[in-house]
């Protein structure tokens, strides 16, 4: 499973030594991708990996609920209008229109959720003073300590989305 964390630094230095030492995390069984950071006017910062909107919307929450959102309409949509040639193709109709109802629910939960920012990490982009930018790592749930610990260490500060700034770097 796939964890991102949010966090703030104060400098591009900083960003580089984070950017390096998460690298080699990379090539242990605690998984690290995605690294990439954004400004407060959303410029790139000198060089570094750019924000994917994946990591800064609801994207991908809305296209899973929209997998299943889409395959009970299809579901439903078999059941209202149904189909008169015998039961071996209602059953290939109910399997055929699940799985459409899927792909097409996936396709617009996904169009949908890329448009709904997350909330608490917009207003902490807000917050961000000019120099200063925010840094979103997409992790192994393994991983997720030994990020916050290096980060820590390199004077980042984690922001956690559902709660505002937290100064002394103690996640829930």
């Amino acid at each position: 499973m796939r964890t991102l964390l949010y966090f703030r630094l104060n400098d591009i230095a900083t960003a580089r030594l984070a950017q390096a030492r998460l690298a080699r995390l990379a090539g242990t069984p605690e998984f690290v991708a995605g690294l990439s950071f954004v400004q407060r006017d959303n410029q790139p910062v000198d060089g570094l990996p750019m924000v994917d909107a994946g990591q800064v919307t609801y994207r991908e929450e809305a296209a899973i609920t929209g997998i299943f959102v889409g395959a009970i309409v299809g579901v439903f949509i078999i059941f209202r209008y149904g189909v008169s040639a015998g039961d071996a193709a209602t059953a290939v109709a109910y399997v055929g229109a699940a799985v459409l109802g899927a792909m097409i629910g996936w396709w617009v939960g996904g169009l949908a959720g890329g448009k709904i920012g997350r909330l608490a990490l917009w207003r902490q982009h807000a917050r961000t003073a000019p120099g200063q930018f925010l840094m979103i790592a997409s992790c192994d749930s393994k991983s997720k300590e030994a990020v916050k610990q290096i980060v820590n260490e390199l004077g980042g500060v984690g922001i956690d989305e559902h709660s505002d700034l937290m100064p002394n770097f103690r996640w829930l």
